[in-house]
């Protein structure tokens, strides 16, 4: 007697017990899935699921039980029985090629295989799993036997569906709609059983509707417009009617009761989106060397946008009042789906016409595919700009780079700057050194300039206090732009021109270079010094301002001569100075008329208050229209007050409502639960429905500030004491 083969019995129930256990668990998925399949395609549907689910189950079986194999097999052997010494293995090698301790533990182990027979080695069973596969397979199985089929469910709205070949009246008991939506919106056509329904604006909705008995003539009857008759065919009643606004309809027939109204929703073609992807912003600066432009814009639509689109383009040329247009458009074509289409044209700037001083303006035009009339929507409009100081060497390839307009820069950076170069000066050569620390000077004069228009224009040719500025030949001039702000410390300040003033004009020159008469202030200002408009400032808070342009003046003539060092003392004292002239606590306005009535003098010290405040505002008078609204909200009332609750007038509130239709939220929903509360007045909750929306259409009356109310007698006696 051989060991394997008694060994191989404990492998194969193993296996087995594998197999079933698989199967337990799969099989109510393959009851379900039969199931299905028959309430779907009938006895095909039950046969072609049921061996499909049978395969999958045999293939899940079979590699499941192909896991126990013999590694699996010695394993189990070694745990299970302790005389086997954890040598299980040796019961599977060729004896023959065995010898020594190695074949005496062989044959230690064949004298020992006996106990393997009263081993179970099979696996346990998956009850939890199985349990739960099992409940969970009959419950959904019951659900599909039955549920009802699809089109055969009664939706009667009030009483009870009759039953077919009774007599009585006719009542609903079958009813889908067929929506068909425009074909440029590329929907299928889809069915329902419900009677409310949002479609697209301009759908063919079809009622498909069953009655029992049948009556003579049936109907959908929509307030406000004409009715649409039902068609009988057989035993179905069909009629179809295009939804382009929103509307509220009932089905009716002959003896059917009154229905209750039902709404549907046409949802509009919302307008194409365009957007701008590519650059970020619609201002754009030419960039050195940039001879193509590429913008690119993205069009986002709910049912698509044609693939063509327009391109406008114009191009600005010449300065002032010398502006020409030139305009032309061009074709494109998007790239992706119809729904989120991109547009990115390729512009040749000197095909354009591109110049110094021009504009390139570029702008989409797109179009949806709305039927019949289309949406043709323009995007916005991107620039691109040419500054006209963007010096030219040889055409578009030898562009310097753009200047940029120069903004002041404050005492504090002129302290921190000045710091800076005094800490590089060891790695900076001399001339370099200089022309740095002059440029600095430069921003100290622009900031000088500033605050000296506040003087009246006085310390812009020398100063008040002796400060001279030293020509320079090495520092180009820089034109400064316009400002009359209040002295600042911000880092960058963005300058506004001088008002005009009646009986002046403005400069007609530009300022050429720093420290000449023809400056900033005389070009878009005027330097007054006479009256109320010379200043802003007290005397005291002008001399303080008068005494930070000596200290600015000192600061900038060593700036000048490459004295940074020499310079920051008076920088700093600049600095202090400017912020008491910021504190200052009095400031002379120019003078102005007043419009404040005049002062009764004849009243003063007499205690009299008449007609001193106005008149307590009248409370709202609510219009006979919002009366009609308010006393249907009270007599919907639940717990009326006695005596309080009016007649609920239900024509009267359907009038009100078709003529205050634009300004409702809401108007088919009111008009709806209107039409339900007159048909079934007994139904509470279709009462509270009503008062619900009859309260958010209520117009809300103006707030008002109401006089204190009458201190009683000890109230009084308490405010008598405190006079």
């Amino acid at each position: 007697m051989t060991a394997v083969p008694v060994l191989l019995d404990r492998q194969r129930d193993a296996q087995w017990r594998m197999v079933a256990d698989t199967v337990a668990i799969g099989l109510p998925a393959i009851l379900v899935a039969s199931a299905l399949g028959w309430r779907l395609f009938g006895l095909a549907g039950l046969l072609a699921l049921a061996l499909a689910g049978l395969c999958v189950l045999a293939i899940v079986s079979v590699r499941r039980a192909r896991r126990l194999d013999r590694d699996w097999l010695i394993g189990a052997l070694d745990a299970r029985l302790p005389r086997f010494e954890d040598s299980s293995a040796l019961l599977f090698r060729d004896r023959s090629g065995l010898s020594g301790l190695v074949g005496l533990q062989r044959a230690r182990l064949e004298s020992r295989v006996d106990e393997a027979r009263a081993v179970d080695l099979r696996p346990a069973w998956s009850r939890r799993p199985i349990a739960v596969s099992w409940a969970a397979s009959v419950v959904l199985t019951a659900i599909i036997l039955l549920w009802p089929a699809p089109g055969t469910t009664a939706r009667p709205t009030t009483g009870d569906p009759a039953a077919p070949g009774t007599a009585g009246p006719p009542a609903i008991t079958g009813v889908r709609l067929r929506i068909t939506p425009p074909a440029y919106t590329g929907l299928p056509v889809r069915e329902q059983t419900a009677l409310d329904a949002s479609v697209p604006e301009g759908s063919r909705v079809e009622w498909l509707v069953d009655f029992a008995p049948q009556p003579t003539t049936a109907s959908v009857d929509v307030p406000d417009s004409r009715a649409t008759p039902l068609v009988r065919d057989g035993t179905r009643w069909t009629g179809a009617r295009l939804i382009d606004r929103p509307t509220l309809y009932r089905l009716a027939a002959e003896a059917l009761p009154r229905q209750r109204l039902h709404r549907l929703d046409a949802v509009a073609d919302a307008v194409p989106v365009v957007q701008l992807i590519e650059p970020d912003r619609q201002l754009l600066l030419v960039t050195p060397g940039q001879a193509r432009w590429s913008p690119v814009f993205e069009v986002s639509d709910d049912y698509g946008v044609l693939e063509s689109a327009t391109l406008k383009i114009t191009v600005t040329k010449g300065d002032g009042e010398n502006i020409t247009f030139e305009q032309r458009s061009t074709s494109l074509s998007g790239t992706g789906e119809a729904r989120q289409r991109r547009f990115s044209p390729t512009l040749d700037l000197a095909r354009e016409g591109m110049a110094p001083g021009s504009d390139l303006i570029v702008q989409l035009i797109v179009s949806d595919n709305r039927s019949p009339e289309r949406h043709v929507v323009e995007g916005p409009s991107v620039i691109l700009r040419w500054p006209t100081n963007l010096g030219l060497a040889d055409g578009l390839d030898g562009m310097a780079a753009p200047v940029l307009p120069v903004y002041f820069a404050s005492q504090r950076q002129i302290i921190i700057d000045a710091e800076a170069l005094i800490a590089e000066r060891p790695r900076l050569d001399p001339a370099r050194f200089v022309s740095r620390s002059d440029g600095i000077g430069n921003d100290q004069a622009r900031l000088r300039n500033r605050y000296g228009q506040f003087m009246g224009g006085e310390n812009e040719a020398g100063g008040s206090g002796g400060g001279i500025a030293l020509p320079t030949n090495d520092a180009p001039p820089t034109p400064a732009l316009p400002t009359n702000d209040a002295p600042a410390l911000s880092r960058f300040e963005r300058p506004e021109a001088h008002p005009d003033h009646e009986g002046h004009q403005e400069g007609d020159a530009a300022p050429a270079v720093f420290g000449e008469a023809e400056d900033v202030l005389h070009e878009f200002g005027h330097a007054h010094d006479e009256g109320d408009a010379a200043t802003l400032f007290d005397p005291g808070t002008r001399s303080t301002l008068s005494q930070a342009l000596d200290a600015m003046w000192s600061s900038e003539r060593a700036l000048r001569q490459g004295k940074p060092e020499d310079a920051l003392p008076f920088a700093n004292i600049a600095l202090e100075l400017l912020k008491q002239a910021q504190q200052a606590t009095r400031i002379f306005l120019r003078r102005t008329g007043s419009d404040l009535p005049p002062i009764d003098l004849s009243r003063r010290l007499t205690g009299d208050r008449d007609d001193i405040v106005a008149e307590e505002e009248t409370p709202p008078v609510r219009t006979p229209a919002d009366t009609v609204v308010a006393d249907a909200w009270r007599a919907l009332d639940e717990r009326p007050s006695p005596g309080r609750a009016p007649p609920l007038a239900l024509g009267a509130l359907d009038r009100w409502v078709r003529e205050n239709r634009g300004r409702l939220s809401d108007p088919l929903a009111l008009g709806a639960a209107i039409d339900t509360v007159r048909n079934e007045p007994g139904c509470l909750d279709c009462r509270r429905r009503l008062r619900a929306l009859l309260w958010s259409a209520l117009e809300r009356p103006p707030v008002v500030v109401r006089r204190r109310e009458a201190p009683g007698t000890r109230g009084q006696r308490y405010l008598d004491a405190l006079r």
